[in-house]
């Protein structure tokens, strides 16, 4: 009788942890494409843009002022955006000249 009960409780804990699993997929991605869209001055920009391999090094040929102590030039999309390090806020937005 007990192995009956072990076996239904072990079943359906198995049907509900795979039913979680492609809620908390979808919540990522959506998290990260909203993100994306949100680029406005004060706003906060991705943390992968605040990472140093993310950094524009060449930023004076693209004719970018020098960034700020603790701030670095970085590419999202078409725009060139000056992100605080230490924080993520974005405090310059400059179009990408083609």
């Amino acid at each position: 009788m007990k192995s009956k009960s072990l076996i239904a409780c072990m079943a359906l804990l198995g049907c509900f942890s795979f039913t979680t699993l492609p809620v908390q997929a979808e919540q990522k991605v959506e998290e990260s494409a909203d993100n994306m869209h949100e680029l406005e001055l004060g706003s906060r920009a991705p943390q992968k843009f605040q990472r140093a391999e993310a950094a524009i090094t060449d930023w004076k040929s693209k004719g970018l002022k020098e960034p700020a102590k603790e701030s670095q030039w970085v590419q999202i999309h078409d725009k060139y955006v000056r992100v605080q390090i230490t924080n993520g806020q974005i405090v310059d937005i400059v179009p990408v000249k083609k």
